[in-house]
């Protein structure tokens, strides 16, 4: 009894500083792209060059460079998502109109080197050293494999040019490509368009070359800037936009938190009406339930969108649902002639363990629903997840001491069981 007591101390600790925290101003929720407004781009990359084995890798130093590119126009809490087949999705937060960052997305250079191929295809072609044209296939090695890139001047003919370093599996491919091509032009390319064509005269190794092209200083400096955030390691073609107003935003969350406080009134009015006394207790534990929750969510930094929303009101139902289980396990236990204190000891055993099992499918459920899907629905997966897995806590550490601390006052009006 005394280890409840102090648990109860502790609970009521918790739930003042969940209160305290969830009314606090100075840290905000973070609020999703549906709630606060801004841009969703859609890209498709293009994964046909790349193993299977490097798609994960591929895909990772994409998000990571659109990352850097967006976080340049200081735009915090961007969401940038991808599935396995290159589809990537980009949500910027309170950016109404997208073009600018879709200019700074697109500008991100793709970095190719192309060997020579026999084709009759005129994509890809280049003008040679000699006045036949050469056709240029694209190769493993892009600009994914660059480690630095720097301008340097060539003091014979004063024309700036790209220094660029690669790193240590760019740079034995590098080795192996003009160790194949030596007495062959290898094009560099440049988002698709080619911007020189060397011939080849010796195996090169260190992974080092340069990049020509007629630049000025000012687009050296710009290319060679780009190109050290990062360069893109596969194309990316824009597939859709969409601009969400934070007007319609902030429609959609009233709508949201209203049905959810509407919702939570309607269950608190059912569990008072039909469980009477013991309806009060599953009330205590919701509303510690809800607090607790959005403590947790601002701690952790869980976005709120409207399917995140969606999931903490589903969460809440199935929260009353461990209390529901316990109290119909103890009226059972009542109607064989157990005293009140006795059969809420053995309604919560026999209760716990469904309580238990089914939150734990829940669980892993929303878990693999979590790891495997976009941003919309990971939001709600979080926070049912989370939602479930508080809810067991509360069921347990909560309504147990709670009815089992108020089973005297049971006692004394059985009615209200």
């Amino acid at each position: 009894m005394k280890k409840d007591n102090i648990w109860l101390i502790g609970l009521f600790i918790v739930f003042v500083g969940s209160v305290f925290l969830t009314f606090y101003k100075g840290f905000p929720y973070k609020l999703g792209l549906d709630v606060s407004g801004g841009t969703t781009l859609t890209y498709q990359a293009d994964l046909s060059n790349i193993k299977g084995s490097e798609v994960k890798d591929v895909l990772n130093g994409v998000k990571d460079l659109i990352e850097r590119r967006i976080n340049f126009l200081g735009v915090a809490e961007t969401s940038i998502n991808y599935t396995n087949s290159g589809r990537i999705i980009v949500e910027i937060p309170n950016i109404k109109d997208p073009d600018e960052a879709k200019k700074i997305i697109g500008e991100t250079p793709l970095l190719e080197f192309r060997v020579p191929i026999q084709s009759t295809s005129t994509q890809g072609v280049v003008q040679g050293a000699s006045s036949s044209p050469v056709v240029f296939a694209p190769t493993r090695l892009t600009g994914r494999f660059l480690k630095q890139a720097q301008v340097e001047f060539d003091n014979n003919i004063s024309e700036p040019y790209i220094g660029i370093v690669f790193d240590a599996e760019g740079a034995k491919l590098f080795e192996e490509m003009t160790k194949i091509y030596v007495g062959k032009q290898i094009a560099i390319y440049l988002d698709g368009q080619p911007i020189s064509a060397p011939t080849v005269r010796e195996e090169i190794s260190g992974g080092k070359a340069q990049i020509s092209g007629r630049f000025t200083p000012e687009e050296a400096k710009i290319l060679a800037q780009r190109l050290s955030q990062g360069a893109l390691p596969v194309p990316l073609v824009a597939i859709s936009e969409s601009v969400i107003n934070p007007t319609l935003g902030e429609k959609f969350l009233d709508f949201a938190v209203k049905g959810g406080i509407y919702g939570v009134i309607l269950v608190m009015i059912f569990m008072l009406l039909y469980y009477r006394g013991l309806g009060v207790v599953s009330i205590i534990a919701l509303v510690f339930y809800l607090f607790f929750n959005l403590a947790v969510y601002k701690l952790i930094g869980v976005v709120l969108s409207l399917s995140a929303i969606a999931g903490l009101i589903l969460s809440v139902g199935m929260a009353v649902d461990a209390n529901i289980l316990v109290f119909e396990r103890t009226r059972e236990e009542i109607k064989r002639g157990l005293k009140i204190k006795d059969a809420i000891e053995v309604g919560f055993q026999r209760a716990w363990t469904s309580i238990r099992d089914s939150n734990i499918t829940t669980i892993i459920s929303t878990t693999i629903v979590y790891f495997t899907t976009t941003s919309f629905v990971k939001g709600f997966a979080l926070t049912l997840g989370l939602g479930v897995l508080i809810s067991m806590l509360t069921a347990y550490y909560m309504s147990r001491i709670l009815i089992i601390k108020t089973s005297v006052i049971w006692e004394r009006w059985q009615k209200l069981i």
